[in-house]
């Protein structure tokens, strides 16, 4: 799927300190933040820190791993109210990696909120009424020691353009941990060979969906 967009100034930052609030202090309407990070604070705690400068949201987060400890962390957000609604979209090769830690997931979130898919990129998306809020990553969702980047959009048309992919996938693929290779490129190929779209469903006509 191809679209354009126009490049934005960015907050352009190295961050060692093991603060991830530092990272998105800057956050506000319209912003970019463009940082690499040393390995002091992972994607979870960026995505707690973005909760508590636009407040309480609805949450996807994709990614081809998931940590346990990571996933509890989420949870105690949904419980914390911090995060009103949580879906998680991840590769079909996770639960023959992580059988165990793909129970919990289903436990915690129930199979309604989770897709498979040929999943390796990695993003979050972070939406209330006020914010829309991209962020695009080479970390997972589980711990990262290592040098990786981060890129914080907040609007429409990052936030829209991936939005479009989760919404395709909960649209057409089963709800829990689908490992089926056949039934997984199915929706991918589906989604690559449509025509592009223009407009963004709603978030609630995939959240109100019944299974």
């Amino acid at each position: 799927m191809i679209s354009s967009f126009r490049f934005k100034k960015a907050e352009i930052g190295l961050f060692k300190d093991t603060d991830s609030d530092l990272a998105v202090s800057c956050l506000e309407k319209k912003c970019r933040i463009l940082g690499l990070t040393n390995g002091a604070f992972s994607l979870i705690d960026l995505i707690y820190s973005v909760l508590k400068k636009v407040g309480r949201s609805r949450v996807i987060v994709a990614t081809w791993s998931a940590g346990i400890k990571d996933v509890h962390q989420v949870k105690w957000m949904v419980d914390s109210d911090l995060i009103s609604d949580f879906k998680i979209l991840t590769d079909h090769s996770y639960k023959s990696r992580q059988s165990k830690y793909a129970a919990s997931i289903e436990d915690l979130f129930g199979l309604e909120n989770i897709r498979t898919s040929e999943m390796h990129a990695k993003f979050v998306l972070i939406e209330n009424d006020k914010f829309k809020v991209a962020i695009r990553s080479s970390m997972n969702l589980n711990a990262n020691k290592t040098c990786e980047l981060f890129e914080i959009d907040e609007g429409d048309d990052i936030y829209d353009f991936l939005m479009h992919y989760v919404l395709h996938t909960f649209e057409n693929m089963e709800s829990g941990f689908i490992e089926d290779t056949r039934k997984v490129m199915g929706c991918v190929n589906s989604f690559f060979n449509r025509k592009q779209d223009t407009k963004t469903k709603n978030w609630w006509e995939i959240t109100n969906k019944t299974e």
